[in-house]
């Protein structure tokens, strides 16, 4: 792994350790804004800090996968074809995983409930997150099986 790969991960941990901490050391009340880091430290709901941490690490993966599928596919024109489809295919989940969220509400005691937008786009991060775990098993299960057949 190079340097630079190492300090990114050593410092992402850092801010996911901080903002866990944050959310479990609660302490006043308030909404997380994050504007004021007095608000931050005196809040007593740490979910919106915690969603929008998850957002800027699903946008960082989504913008690293795309930069290093440049850099790869530039570095190899055979792979150019499979990169494209590659990326078609994840552009066809991510809109098929909006279109499937439904959006609604869900039934909880919150003062103020976040806005329809915030319930459509967690409930399509959420589709995208389980379609691609069923892919993974699937993609185990299947290797496993082909190489079982291929011993034999």
């Amino acid at each position: 792994m190079s340097k630079f790969a190492k300090i990114l991960e050593y410092v992402l941990l850092a801010v996911g350790v901080v903002i866990i901490a944050l959310f479990y050391a609660q302490n006043g009340s308030g909404q997380f804004a994050l504007s004021n880091l007095a608000d931050v430290l005196s809040s007593t709901t740490l979910v919106d800090g915690l969603l929008w941490w998850t957002y800027a690490l699903i946008v960082l993966a989504i913008a690293l996968i795309l930069v290093l599928a440049a850099v790869a596919t530039f570095g190899n024109k055979k792979s150019l074809k499979s990169t494209g489809l590659v990326l078609v295919l994840a552009v066809v989940l991510v809109v098929a995983s909006y279109f499937l969220a439904s959006g609604s509400p869900v039934a909880v005691n919150v003062a103020e409930q976040p806005s329809a937008a915030t319930f459509k786009l967690t409930d399509t991060i959420l589709i995208l997150t389980y379609v691609l775990f069923i892919g993974v098993i699937v993609s185990l299960l299947g290797g496993i099986v082909v190489n079982a057949i291929k011993k034999r």
